[in-house]
Order: C-alpha cells, then structure tokens, then sequence
C-alpha cells in the first residue's frame, strides 16, 4: 500500500476546496467580495505547485532506477560474453575429445 504524504492530504484539501467553491457558486449559495472570489485561483496555484513537485519526485525517482538499471545491464552483458566465451571454448574441448574418441574407436 502506498504511503500518505502531505502532498496528497494537500492536494486532496484544496481540491475540496476548489469543488466546493464551484458548487457554491453555481447554486447561488456563495455571494462573496472580490477577494473571495480569488480563492479559486489560490486553490489552483497550490494545485499545481504541488501536482509540479510530485512530477519532480518522480523524475528523480525514474532517473535513479533506470541509471541503476544502465549500470547493471552493463555489468550483465560483460558477464553474458565471458559466459559465452566459455561457452565456445568448452565446445572446442568437446569437438576435439569426440573426434580424437572416434580416431580410437576406428
């Protein structure tokens, strides 16, 4: 399960806001000075100030995992290629004790 942080609680909180706001004003409930009226767009400043830094998080989060990921890939190709090389050589050994078994069996 994921972890609650207080990015989603603000997110959360301010997106009430902004529908509650939304409601109260299409319902006639809400008849409010100016400067209330702006509390919508206060809403909306948090809204994407938060939604940028969860972006953000998140960015460095997939930088981190696939630069881990490069690395290790890395890593594995060079271990495929000794295991391949390997391989190729007991391959060698293999042919040239088969072909000397059938040179003592004739």
């Amino acid at each position: 399960m994921r972890k609650i942080e207080v990015s989603d609680i603000l997110f959360w909180f301010f997106m009430l806001v902004l529908i509650g706001y939304i409601i109260g004003k299409l319902l006639g409930i809400i008849n409010t000075p100016e400067w209330v009226s702006l509390l919508p767009l206060i809403s909306l400043v948090f809204l994407i100030g938060i939604s940028y830094q969860r972006i953000m998080n998140f960015m460095d989060r997939m930088f981190v995992r696939t630069d881990y990921l490069k690395n290790n890939l890395n890593n594995a190709n060079e271990g495929i290629l000794e295991i391949r090389n390997k391989l190729v050589e007991h391959d060698k050994r293999l042919s040239i004790l088969e072909h000397s078994k059938l040179k003592l069996a004739k």
